[in-house]
């Protein structure tokens, strides 16, 4: 099962929400252009910029990131922007 972590803030800080599977629109919990950092715990993921599935990707595994670990301290390290990501789901 796949399972990633969104931070509000860089660095893992803020709030947090914990995501186990494909999420079309983030604007319905609250996390619409919202992602700091994040945490792959399993599984290999798709982060879009737009609702839907649409616009830019970038990826991001538990075994990518710093350390190999699918430790994603700012958006950088996964080849994003801040506070841009809208829907995401499992590859």
């Amino acid at each position: 099962m796949a399972k990633i972590v969104l931070y509000q803030d860089v660095n893992f800080g803020g709030n947090h929400i914990v995501i186990e599977a494909a999420d079309a629109n983030l604007i319905d919990q609250g996390w619409n252009d919202r992602v700091s950092s994040i945490v792959v715990v399993s599984g290999n993921w798709v982060l879009y910029r737009d609702v839907n599935y649409s616009g830019p990707a970038w990826y991001a595994n538990e075994c990518g990131g710093l350390w190999g670990k699918g430790v994603y301290p700012t958006p950088s390290s996964w080849g994003g922007a801040n506070d841009a990501i809208s829907s995401l789901r499992p590859s």
